[in-house]
């Protein structure tokens, strides 16, 4: 049974908000897996029918059982699990969908920082992957990870370099989250074993509630469908700053069009500590996914740090009229990126938004 997409819109090139003296950066935080819920994009996907017109495009881009599974995620009640295939295409359908409302309503970053699938999506909206091309490979993305044998994960409050000499062989380091705490996955013996020795030495540790990553030894083996996922994909150089959880520092031009990133984010831990050290004091960040994981990461080491929900928590909440509210200064006419041809406004349904089934 095929599940890969099959063509949807490039965007518009991405507009970047030039920094000028007294304007502060808008930075987009693109959150992974562990933001999942089921239900996720409901009340954005009613209440925004740019968020629908994305979605609905998405959903149409994909082979039938794929869709049911990811408008499912999106769309159906709150309650259970989300599956471990649909986690990533949900994420980046709603994520990627969200910036383009934010877009619509004037705000586009000057810089993105992704963790896990969220990777994706910034690239997407830095200009480096074609919408069409981060779908088929976040639908790789949602094979390889069904396909992989269930892994236990522990998150630990100590620095990777003080936990190191604890692991067993089996266990590997999948994230570095702060300076101070990483994520650690590996058979479950071993981590109830390091659960106990670090409680003994008064360390917090705990299980989260889905895996932030894989353990690289999985993954390996199984990268070949996601190389063939990248194999026609277009991958130009970045139109706005992207600091990546890959290196943990912006990506060049040379590395956005090496393929072997996207392994890479694969089977490396996820350095969200390292990228989010390139944020600067005064930026103005705003998680663009469901809940705020990663405003919660960014408290731990800079307590105070304001991030503004774009899908704040609850049926209710407003994300983007709160966005807009806190950033009305400076971010409201943003200029075009350099470099960047400006797509013809005859292929858009709104400002900003591709005709779905359009083709270029």
């Amino acid at each position: 049974m095929t599940q890969t997409p099959r063509t949807i819109v490039r965007p518009a090139s991405p507009r970047a908000v030039t920094s000028g003296a007294g304007r502060s950066r808008l930075v987009f935080l693109l959150p992974g897996r562990a933001a999942a819920r089921p239900g996720m994009g409901r009340a954005a996907y009613h209440a925004e029918p740019v968020v629908r017109a994305e979605v609905d495009a998405a959903l149409a881009a994909l082979d039938g059982p794929l869709a049911d599974g990811t408008r499912e995620v999106l769309l159906g009640p709150a309650t259970g699990d989300v599956p471990a295939g649909l986690a990533d295409p949900a994420l980046f359908v709603l994520e990627y969908a969200l910036t383009r409302l934010l877009a619509d309503r004037g705000l586009t970053p000057d810089a993105v920082l992704g963790y896990g699938v969220g990777e994706v999506t910034a690239a997407c909206v830095a200009g480096v992957l074609d919408p069409a091309d981060a779908l088929r490979l976040v639908a790789a993305h949602g094979r390889l990870h069904a396909d992989l044998p269930p892994t236990a994960t522990l998150a630990v409050g100590l620095p990777y370099a003080d936990v190191a000499a604890q692991l067993a062989p089996e266990v590997r380091l999948v994230a570095l989250d702060t300076p101070e705490s990483c994520v650690v996955a590996g058979p479950e013996p071993e981590l109830r074993r390091l659960e106990r020795t670090l409680a003994q030495l008064y360390v917090t540790c705990h299980r989260p509630a889905a895996p932030v990553a894989a353990h690289p030894d999985q993954v390996t083996p199984r990268l070949g469908e996601v190389a063939a996922a990248l194999a026609g994909a277009a991958l130009r150089p970045p139109a706005i700053r992207w600091l990546s959880t890959v290196s943990g520092r912006p990506v060049s031009a040379d590395e956005a069009g090496d393929p072997d990133h996207w392994l890479r984010q694969l089977r490396q831990p996820v350095r969200f500590a390292e990228a989010a050290r390139q944020l600067a004091g005064d930026d103005r960040l705003v998680e663009v996914g469901p809940g705020a994981t990663l405003a919660a990461l960014l408290r731990q080491t800079t307590p105070g740090v304001p991030v503004l929900p774009a899908l704040p928590d609850g049926p209710d909440g407003d994300g983007p009229a709160t966005v807009l509210a806190a950033l009305p200064d400076g971010h409201d006419a943003p200029a075009a990126a350099p470099g960047r041809d400006r797509p013809d406004p005859t292929n858009d349904t709104r400002a900003g938004t591709p005709r779905p089934g359009r083709s270029d």
